[in-house]
């Protein structure tokens, strides 16, 4: 079992008015205001509104909470009851090296913005056209990396003397802090996890005043963005004394011959706009499965299960809906069924797609095990047949596949067909002379 988090963020500091920094009060006002301008809490005094968000507390007069000196607290006074609070930015030119480097240990809200004015003149956009309307798509969407940053603050081990580092590559991010997750949060478990963290009251005034997702849904709206912008989800490194995000912008991948230019699977963009725009939007169950059948021919109760870090009824049902709303198709009965793209969805995606449907060695193998498959049938020639359907099970292909590697066997002259539609059957050939 876990052990119990202590709330940091929430300890009571022997600091009051006079650790505040009225600028930073005022940068909150202004995020709160952009975010929420009809909120009461605006109306109040600077003294009132850091009370009621739990910044300031009352005993016998105003003390500071670690969370309150955090977000609007003097930089000297941070630096001194806070020494390991301090972040780093790092503009890299490879892995080894670097030409810009921001270092601060500034409150966290001035800590965002500084950082944001470093990432963006390096943040390349892409113009995605679609008809009449025009997309940009970012190498890094801001709104992701900003998630990832306050994440990184939130979840971080004050404790620990070490920064927030952020690395910014030309192809990625990397976003690390000090201390591993909290509680018993994993990489494999993170998406699926009810939230944790070890600075309670922080995470709650940055959602009280809309800076972050409400509590447990910041992660998923991370993957979902990402993922609609036909790029790679997260991905999260952790240790016992770091957790490390990397957000790919996908620029490495595009630039190869041959791939989409822009940093992003284009089609598969299109693809989730078309949909958003016919009033059929993606979920995040939708978008990672679609993501991970772009590189697989199929996916099972148990790889869904990984993936969507469910469990396998609720895996089950994402499928299921998949397969109602004609994105996937199912193959095989009960354990032995797989899901995979319905033909509708291939033909959309083809072009993100990294294998093709039916390589030359994949049909000779194939056209092989059907012609094997007449092989193990017994009782009279006209009983050993094969139709489409029994090819689909047999290989676990769609219907449209079947159909081809039949026209192909009936073409080399290896079956004949009789009958049409449903009706029709394929015999083998040397099986005529019996009837």
């Amino acid at each position: 079992m876990a052990e119990p988090q202590v709330d940091f963020s929430g300890r009571v500091l022997d600091a009051g008015l006079e650790a505040v920094d009225r600028i930073e009060v005022e940068r909150l006002r202004r995020i709160f205001a952009a975010k929420e301008p009809s909120s009461a809490l605006l109306e109040l005094s600077d003294e009132q509104l850091l009370e009621r968000l739990g910044a300031l507390v009352r005993n016998a007069d105003l003390r500071l909470t670690l969370a309150g000196l955090l977000l609007v607290g003097r930089e000297d006074v941070l630096r001194r009851l806070v020494p390991g609070h301090e972040a780093v930015y790092l503009h890299m030119k490879s892995d080894t090296d670097y030409d810009r480097r921001v270092d601060s240990a500034r409150p966290l809200l001035a800590v965002l913005e500084q950082f944001g004015q470093a990432v963006e003149p390096h943040n390349r956009i892409c113009t995605l056209k679609l008809g009449l309307f025009h997309f940009e798509i970012p190498d890094f969407p801001e709104e992701v990396y900003r998630e990832a940053l306050l994440n990184a603050f939130c979840h971080r081990d004050y404790g620990l003397s070490s920064p927030v580092y952020v690395r910014h590559f030309p192809d990625r991010l990397e976003i690390a802090s000090p201390g591993g997750f909290a509680g018993d949060v994993t990489c494999s478990n993170i998406l699926g996890h009810e939230p944790v963290t070890r600075n309670r009251l922080l995470s709650e005034i940055l959602q009280r005043i809309r800076l972050v997702e409400r509590a447990g849904m910041g992660v998923k709206r991370m993957y979902h963005i990402l993922l609609s912008y036909g790029k790679e989800p997260p991905s999260y490194e952790a240790g016992t004394d770091f957790v490390r995000v990397t957000l790919r912008s996908g620029r490495a991948e595009a630039e190869r011959p041959g791939k989409e230019s822009a940093g992003l699977d284009e089609t598969f963009a299109r693809f989730v706009v078309n949909r958003h725009q016919e009033g059929r939007e993606m979920n995040l169950h939708d978008l990672l499965v679609l993501t991970f059948l772009k590189r697989n021919r199929e996916i099972d109760l148990s790889e869904a299960e990984r993936i969507l870090q469910r469990g396998p009824d609720e895996a089950r049902e994402a499928l299921s809906s998949m397969v109602l709303r004609g994105l996937l198709e199912p193959f095989g009965q009960k354990k032995g069924r797989v899901y995979r793209l319905s033909k509708a969805t291939y033909n959309q995606l083809k072009k993100s797609i990294t294998y093709a449907l039916f390589r030359r060695a994949e049909a000779a193998f194939a056209e092989t095990t059907i012609i094997a498959y007449f092989d193990e049938l017994t009782g009279p020639s006209d009983t050993r047949y094969v139709t489409n359907e029994i090819v689909r099970t047999l290989l676990r292909c769609s219907p449209s596949q079947s159909s081809y590697l039949l026209a192909g066997l009936v073409r080399k002259g290896r079956l004949v067909l009789r009958g049409k539609g449903r009706a029709a059957k394929y015999y083998k050939s040397s099986q005529l002379s019996a009837f």
